[in-house]
C-alpha cells in the first residue's frame, strides 16, 4: 500500500534537500511541496508534521511549528480546516492526535535516516528482489509463485505457514463478549512474499517479541503473471477503463495487483470458514508499545459502533469526519494496510460482489468502499471508481494508530516504490506464458518514467 509523506517526498528529492528536510525548515518543505501535493488540508497537516512554511506563509514566523501555526491559512491548530469540496459536510473535522502526529514524524525521519544511510542501494533501485536469495533460488521461488497463481483465490495448507507461540487459545481483548467486538482471537494473518524472506525474519521476530500466534500466507507475486490473459484466467481483472490519479501511477502495477489479491484470498477464507473477525497484516508492520493490551482496550471502546473494518494503522489524506471515542475516529480516505481487522460482515461483501473483477490499488479501494473522498480531492477519479466499487464497508480507525510500516520497509515494497522490475500490468503481452520473470520496461512504463525524469532508474 502507499506511503503518505515519505513515499512521495522520496522518489525524487535530492540528497541535499533530505537533509534540509530533517532540519524541519522552511525552504525544505517547499522544495518538497512540489512532490508532495499542494491541496490546502494536505499542506496544513504535513507542515505539523514536517514543521515546515508553505510558500503562501511568506516570509514572516519562518523557521518554527509554533510561529508557521499562526499564519491565518494554518490558524486552526486543533483540526484541519474544511478547505475543499469533498469535505464540506464535515462541519468540524477531528483533529490528529498529538501521538498520531509524532509516530508518523518518527516515521518520516527514521525513513530519512534509512535513505541516507542505505543511499548507494536504494539509489539503484534494485530492490525487486531479497539480496539473501541466489539467483537459482530467485527462480525457484519465482516458479513456486507462479504455481501459487492456479490456486488463488483458495488457501490449501502449502500456503499457510502456522506460527504458534504456544499463546493459543489467543484473546486480546477480555471482555466477556470479546468474540462480538471484533476480537480477532486466534485468527491472525501475515502477508508474505515468498522472495521476501528478510521481510518475514523480521514478522518472526515481531510476533515473538509481543507473544502472538499467527498464520503466514503465501503472497500472490504480482510479478509471476507473464500475460494479461493469464490474468484473466484465474479471475482477476482491474476497474473497467481503470487509470491512476495525481496522487498514484497512471497505471496499476503487477504488485497493486498481487497485493489486493493477497488480501482477497485472505478474505475467501474467512467465508469458506466462518470467521467472525481476523486481523490481516501486511509483512512491513511495526507493532507499537503495549499492542496487545491496548488493542483490547480500543475494541471495547468500540462497543456500539457500526463497523466492520477497523485500521490499526493508517496514513490519512483528508481530515476524519467524526470522533467515535478517545481512541477512535471514523476516517476520511485514508492510505496504507499495512493492519486492519475485517469481520465476516465485510469479507462476504466483498466476495459476494466479487470485487476481484474490478481491482484498483488496496488502500483506495477500501477509501472508495467506505463512501470517502467522492468530492475528488484526494483522488480526482474516486466518483467514478464508486460506480464499480460497493459502498460496503464501514470504517473506524484506531487513533493513534498501533502499528505502524518499519523504516525501510518502502524500500522492499511491491507496491509503494517504483523499482527496476516495476510493470504495469497494461503493459504485460496479451497472451503468453513463460518460465522466466519478464522485465520491466512496457510502453507505458517508458511514458511515465520519460515524463517523469526518471529514465536513468
Amino acid at each position: 500500500s502507499s506511503h503518505f509523506w515519505s513515499l512521495r517526498a522520496l522518489r525524487r528529492v535530492p540528497p541535499v534537500v533530505l537533509h534540509m528536510a530533517r532540519g524541519r525548515g522552511a525552504v525544505a518543505l517547499r522544495a518538497l511541496l512540489p512532490i508532495l501535493g499542494t491541496s490546502p488540508a494536505l499542506l496544513q497537516l504535513r507542515a505539523r508534521v514536517l514543521g515546515g512554511l508553505p510558500p503562501a506563509a511568506g516570509a514572516a514566523g519562518r523557521g518554527t511549528l509554533s510561529t508557521l501555526l499562526r499564519h491565518p491559512a494554518l490558524r486552526q491548530r486543533q483540526g484541519l480546516r474544511t478547505l475543499s469540496r469533498q469535505v464540506a459536510e464535515v462541519a468540524e473535522p477531528v483533529p490528529l492526535d498529538e501521538e498520531t502526529v509524532k509516530l508518523h514524524k518518527a516515521y518520516h525521519d527514521r525513513t530519512i535516516d534509512f535513505t541516507m544511510e542505505n543511499y548507494e542501494w536504494v539509489n539503484r533501485k534494485a530492490y525487486a528482489t531479497d539480496e539473501t536469495l541466489t539467483e537459482e533460488e530467485q527462480l525457484a521461488v519465482w516458479r513456486a509463485a507462479k504455481a501459487r497463481n492456479h490456486r488463488w483465490p483458495k488457501l490449501d495448507p502449502r500456503d499457510l505457514h502456522d506460527v504458534d507461540l504456544g499463546s493459543r487459545p489467543q484473546r486480546f481483548c477480555n471482555a466477556p463478549d470479546h468474540v462480538a467486538l471484533g476480537d480477532p482471537t486466534d485468527h491472525v494473518f501475515v502477508i508474505n512474499l515468498m522472495r521476501r524472506p528478510t521481510k518475514l525474519r523480521r514478522v518472526l521476530r515481531q510476533l515473538h517479541t509481543f507473544g502472538i500466534s499467527a498464520m503466514v500466507v503465501d503472497a500472490i507475486d504480482g510479478d509471476s503473471f507473464t500475460s494479461q490473459q493469464e490474468v484473466a484466467d484465474v479471475g482477476a481483472f482491474t476497474l473497467p477503463n481503470y487509470c491512476g490519479h495525481k496522487n498514484t501511477l497512471p497505471h496499476l502495477t503487477t504488485g497493486q495487483l498481487g497485493c489486493f489479491m493477497s488480501h482477497f484470498t485472505i478474505w475467501h477464507y474467512m467465508v469458506e470458514n466462518n470467521i467472525p473477525s481476523a486481523l490481516i497484516l501486511e509483512d512491513d508492520f511495526d507493532l507499537q508499545d503495549d499492542f496487545v493490551r491496548r488493542l483490547g482496550e480500543n475494541l471495547e471502546e468500540a462497543r456500539g459502533e457500526d463497523w466492520n473494518l477497523m485500521y490499526l494503522g493508517r496514513s490519512p489524506t483528508e481530515p476524519d469526519p467524526r470522533r467515535a471515542s478517545h481512541h477512535l475516529v471514523e476516517p476520511g480516505y485514508t492510505l496504507w494496510t499495512v493492519a486492519y481487522i475485517f469481520r465476516l460482515e465485510a469479507a462476504k461483501a466483498l466476495v459476494e460482489q466479487q470485487v476481484q473483477r474490478r481491482l484498483a490499488p488496496l488502500d483506495h479501494y477500501f477509501s472508495v468502499a467506505m463512501g470517502k473522498g467522492l468530492g475528488g480531492h484526494w483522488n480526482e477519479n474516486a466518483l467514478e471508481w464508486s460506480m464499480h466499487i460497493p459502498q460496503v464497508l464501514k470504517g473506524l480507525a484506531m487513533t493513534p494508530p498501533l502499528v505502524m510500516p518499519y523504516a525501510g520497509s518502502m524500500f522492499l515494497s511491491d507496491t509503494a516504490m517504483f523499482r527496476n522490475g516495476t510493470k504495469f500490468v497494461v503493459d504485460l503481452p496479451e497472451t503468453g506464458d513463460t518460465d522466466m520473470p519478464l522485465p520491466g520496461g512496457g510502453p507505458h512504463e517508458a511514458e511515465w518514467r520519460a515524463a517523469k525524469g526518471l529514465n536513468d532508474m
